[in-house]
């Protein structure tokens, strides 16, 4: 049996691309080991996962300096770990867990699955360290994966690899996710069922357009209600809060704390239209892979969002909600009346599922 181990600066609840590698992985018959620093301390359900867990035992403070020095020591921690685990193969997800692997790469094969294009996504003087810090580790890999083809094509001129050495695997939800048949956010929120729920999950930042999305909701009439659901960092729940109350709007803006992602397609499934935004600042955002847009899709739900290409390749083709050019209120306002007026959806789809693609992630392990 090959043992592998997982190298994730996050918290694995909440991160379904790494859940549904670890439960592809145990199906294959490989002993998978989590070496993790979840921020937070959040408890791992180590049951439900069913693998062994090793916790890297600091929070996050409000110090930016600390918390980067954190993510570098962590990967210490788990280079400890490593050789005393002796795995066979290493999966490195994103460049902040890539140093220990590529400090361990004569010991057991190096597999970076990028989850985001990391450097490209930071600013200041984190964007030129990571730069340096990618330069170096990168080519000690052995193979990589991308979740999305523009960034796996951008990857490989970048560092003058072969596409054939960079797995495509994109953020699909799993096709066996077992419903439960209840109505989460009209239960969880007290939302009459004549309601339409416009639903946004993921993180509340300022990078997600959420206030044009608030301020969309001036525009639309009463029978629309838009739920936020995730979570909020650096006091960003206040700014939203307010701008709610100033606009009066407390009956039609819910906000729903984060849910772990066993629960999210449950959850999307009670809602009617999905909203999925990133402000165009960055290579990573342009070239976005996005979990939230399949698994709206999977629901049955039309997706308002975006037209960059990636974007405008799923919805757009396939007619399954609106890409907009900008995401002011009026155009969010507009296009939450025009797909309303959509017929529903097919769930299920079986285009854009996890299953699909396991033999492209599979075989990267041999």
């Amino acid at each position: 049996m090959k043992k592998v181990v997982m190298l994730l600066i996050g918290n694995i609840n909440t991160d379904g691309r790494v859940q549904k590698e670890i439960a592809t992985l145990k199906s294959r018959g490989f002993s998978v080991t989590l070496i993790q620093w979840s921020f937070t301390g959040a408890k791992a359900d180590r049951e439900r996962l069913g693998i062994e867990i090793i916790d890297y035992p600091h929070l996050l403070v409000k110090s930016a300096a600390i918390n980067f020095l954190r993510q570098i020591t962590f990967n210490f921690f788990a280079l400890r770990h490593l050789k005393s685990l002796k795995p066979d193969i290493v999966q490195c997800n994103d460049l902040n867990t890539v140093i220990a692997g590529a400090l361990f790469r004569r010991r057991a094969r190096v597999i970076y699955d990028a989850h985001e294009l990391f450097p490209e996504s930071q600013e200041g003087p984190r964007k030129f360290i990571w730069s340096w810090l990618e330069k170096i580790v990168v080519p000690a890999c052995h193979a990589y994966i991308q979740p999305e083809k523009n960034r796996r094509a951008y990857f490989a001129k970048k560092f003058r690899i072969p596409e054939a050495r960079i797995a495509l695997v994109e953020n699909f939800p799993t096709g066996k996710y077992a419903f439960s048949g209840r109505n989460r956010l009209r239960e969880r929120l007290d939302i009459p069922a004549e309601k339409t729920i416009v639903l946004y999950t993921g993180v509340l930042g300022q990078g997600r357009e959420i206030e044009n999305m608030i301020e969309a909701m001036r525009l639309l009439d009463q029978r629309f209600i838009l739920v936020l659901l995730g979570p909020t960092f650096k006091g960003y729940d206040a700014t939203l809060a307010a701008l709610v109350s100033r606009l009066g709007l407390a009956e039609r803006v819910k906000f729903h704390p984060a849910i772990p992602n066993a629960e999210m397609m449950d959850h999307i499934r009670s809602g009617d239209i999905g909203l999925v935004f990133y402000k165009n600042t960055n290579l990573n955002n342009y070239w976005c892979a996005s979990n939230k847009l399949y698994e709206f899709i999977y629901c049955g739900k039309p997706v308002i969002t975006n037209d960059y290409p990636g974007l405008k390749e799923v919805v757009e083709k396939n007619r399954l909600g609106a890409c907009l050019p900008e995401s002011s209120p009026e155009r969010i306002a507009a296009a939450v009346k025009e797909v309303s007026e959509f017929p529903a959806l097919p769930t299920g789809s079986r285009d854009y599922v996890w299953e699909g693609q396991e033999e492209n992630y599979l075989g990267l392990f041999g």
